[in-house]
């Protein structure tokens, strides 16, 4: 069995000597550049993705505060007109885009702390 066993490292340290000799330097490090170099592109193009992403949702929230200052204004006008009905319909829309705008302004929050 000793001689099996000389063998077998004889063998293994030969083949490994022959790798070793067909390691190029230069080609690992050619290649390690190429890697670095695609993950840097990776990383770009997600980072440009989230951004775009938060402004999208700026936008959202800015429309969303909006509407609530338009419904609120409707509201206010129903009530000069004494039209309580078409008033209390308008303060629900004011509240939903409200709401809208603060569910927005989380998503905001959470792309801010992304980008």
């Amino acid at each position: 069995m000793g001689i099996f066993t000389r063998l077998r490292d004889i063998i293994g340290s030969n083949i490994n000597a022959m790798l070793d000799k067909a390691e190029d330097p230069e080609k690992l490090i050619r290649l390690m550049i190429q890697e670095m170099e695609d993950t840097l592109v990776e990383i770009k193009a997600s980072c440009a993705g989230a951004m775009a992403a938060r402004k999208r949702v700026e936008r959202a929230t800015e429309a969303a505060r909006a509407r609530a200052e338009e419904w609120d204004g409707k509201a206010r006008l129903a009530v000069e007109k004494g039209r309580d009905d078409l008033a209390r319909e308008a303060l629900l829309e004011k509240r939903r885009y409200r709401e809208r705008a603060e569910a927005l302004e989380r998503e905001l929050a959470e792309c801010d702390a992304l980008v």
